[in-house]
């Protein structure tokens, strides 16, 4: 373990700037650095946001799962085959032809892909 005159100055720096910005949340710190010194008041700071820093690799985790099955459904699904894919906009861009409204046009290719599966 590096003391505190062993680190450089961008070491230090950093160290420094993430207590002065936690302190705002934990204001324990500033007695911690003055009994303590810097090392244990940044050790407080680890073990104080740990949750924190745990309930954001379980969200990261849940937010890479949640993409991977969208994925996983989008690959699978009626709309990604060619010849339904190609009904679908054919029938959008005769809307968008006829109507000249996007809106009313994607309102044909939206049941298109709700129902795509009695369509296969």
């Amino acid at each position: 373990m590096k003391n505190w005159e062993d680190f450089t100055f961008i070491q230090k720096a950093a160290i420094g700037i993430s207590i002065v910005l936690v302190a705002a949340f934990a204001p324990e710190i500033a007695l911690l650095v003055q009994f303590g010194g810097i090392e244990v008041a940044f050790a407080f700071l680890l073990v104080a946001f740990q949750p924190i820093m745990t309930w954001l690799n379980r969200f990261y985790a849940h937010i890479k799962n949640t993409a991977s099955v969208a994925v996983i459904f989008l690959r699978h699904s009626n709309s990604s085959k060619p010849s339904v894919f190609a009904l679908q906009a054919t029938f959008c861009c005769l809307a968008l032809a006829l109507t000249g409204s996007g809106i009313f046009a994607f309102s044909f290719f939206m049941p298109g892909m709700l129902l795509n599966g009695v369509m296969a």
